[in-house]
């Protein structure tokens, strides 16, 4: 505190006037951590100055502003002359400019506060409990974190000549946390020796919280890109590549951020026609430069580590409020297993197909119902068989039917067995055809049986 200031000449006043400071709030009307404030020499606003003059009964210019002041208020000028009345004006200006800039810090909820270098001592404006949230005693150390610094590192903090930025958490008497942002400034007297710092503080929680809101659904984000079971393109509004999630670089074997021009370093071919995307054909190329979204279209490609794949591809712009492309996004799918399950499939069923299309014995199959699903097409030719045909009995001679039906019904389901038929007709001819019977129950819910008439 400074000696001989306004702190000090109220501690004064208080002890020759064996006045406490709950009497003193009491008298004027404030509060206890208010006329504690006042004896370190925090601010005090014009009309408490006044009421604290008048309950001591001194003059409230010499209390402010001490003996210097009253001094200049009595020089050789006249009582009534207008050198006195200019420097009174002057004194009441300075007291409104000093009210209405506490009134304004407090309106924008900023604290205020001064640091002694060398007392150690602290003041704080009156708005310093509410807006911290806590009592007059429990002001937060980490306000002023430079406090314990040794005078050379407190120089060197604020060396740069420029104000001192930190932020710092408080949390209040509720149990709640809150977040300030402070400023401040290290202060030299005429032999350049640091004496105080002064600076504010401002309540940015709500900042802080729309801060970390805003990294948490950044990183939640990040983790459902990293994650998600399909690439992901990002490129801007020229078209360069700007991200790849950890699927694209498995698909293709890595990721190159290239420009829209340079898209050709990525190789596919349409799956329909087999003909090469280029650079222009890819649906992210697309969405950039003509705000196309399509449709999944699938592609082979040539990954950079040389495999072939196939994979689905679509992509959608983004655009701004105005309706402007600010970038795009394209989703790759690999269904180079499903493609080549498919393909597999395929073969399987070609195949299967060529056991009905060959022509040197006829096959029936009948469903898990004994009812006709297919014949081979030498049986068709045979025995001049329409689709309509449903039961062995619309296929084949009665007698034969009937016979296999009661081999089936009789013998025990094997994967394979064999029977002849006497006295038979088959394709109108009189002879005992050998029967095979192939029952596969590998799917236990719809069950296949197969018949071969190998001399037909």
């Amino acid at each position: 505190m400074k000696k001989n200031g306004f702190g000090e000449r109220l501690k004064v006043l208080l002890k020759q006037k064996s006045l406490t400071q709950a009497q003193v709030a009491k008298a004027i009307g404030t509060s206890i951590p208010s006329v504690n404030r006042w004896t370190k020499g925090g601010e005090i606003e014009y009309e408490n100055l006044r009421s604290l003059a008048d309950f001591l009964e001194i003059n409230w210019v010499w209390l402010r502003y001490g003996d210097e002041a009253i001094e200049s208020l009595q020089s050789d000028a006249p009582d009534n002359g207008p050198m006195k009345d200019l420097r009174r004006e002057y004194l009441n200006q300075i007291l409104e400019n000093e009210a209405r800039m506490k009134a304004a810090l407090e309106m924008a909820q900023i604290i205020n506060w001064e640091w002694n270098v060398l007392t150690g001592t602290v003041t704080c404006s009156e708005n310093a409990t509410q807006l911290f949230g806590v009592t007059a005693d429990h002001l937060p150390n980490c306000m002023m974190p430079f406090t314990q610094l040794p005078l050379e590192e407190l120089v060197t903090t604020f060396g740069s000549g420029q104000p001192h930025d930190w932020d710092f958490e408080v949390i209040d008497d509720t149990g709640q946390t809150k977040w300030f942002s402070s400023r401040a400034e290290l202060i030299y007297d005429a032999a350049n020796r640091p004496i105080k710092v002064i600076g504010v503080s401002s309540d940015i929680t709500d900042r802080k919280q729309v801060e970390m809101a805003l990294a948490q659904s950044e990183y939640i984000q990040k983790r459902i890109i990293d994650i998600i079971p399909v690439g992901l393109w990002v490129a801007d509004e020229t078209g360069k590549i700007c991200l790849a999630n950890p699927e694209v670089k498995r698909i293709w074997g890595g990721a190159k951020y290239v420009g829209l021009e340079h898209y050709g370093v990525y190789k596919g071919w349409w799956e329909k026609n087999g003909k090469e995307l280029g650079a222009e054909g890819w649906t992210l190329a697309r969405a950039v430069k003509h705000g196309e979204t399509s449709e999944p279209e699938v592609v082979n490609i040539e990954t950079f580590d040389g495999h072939q794949r196939t994979i689905i591809m679509h992509a959608t712009p983004l655009k701004n409020a105005a309706g402007e492309i600010i970038g795009a996004i394209e989703v790759n799918q690999d269904i180079t297993d499903l493609k080549n399950t498919e393909r597999t499939l395929m073969t399987a069923l070609e195949q299967w197909q060529a056991v009905f299309d060959q022509n040197e014995f006829a096959v029936i199959q009948l469903d898990d119902n004994l009812q006709i699903k297919k014949v081979s097409e030498k049986l068709k030719q045979s025995l001049k068989t329409t689709a309509k045909s449903k039961q062995l009995t619309d296929l084949l001679d009665t007698v034969i039917a009937e016979k296999i039906m009661h081999q089936l019904a009789n013998a025990p389901r094997q994967t394979l067995s064999s029977f002849r038929i006497d006295n038979a007709i088959l394709a109108g001819t009189w002879h005992q055809p050998p029967i095979f019977v192939l029952h596969d129950e590998r799917q236990n819910i719809k069950p296949m049986t197969l018949i071969f008439f190998l001399e037909c």
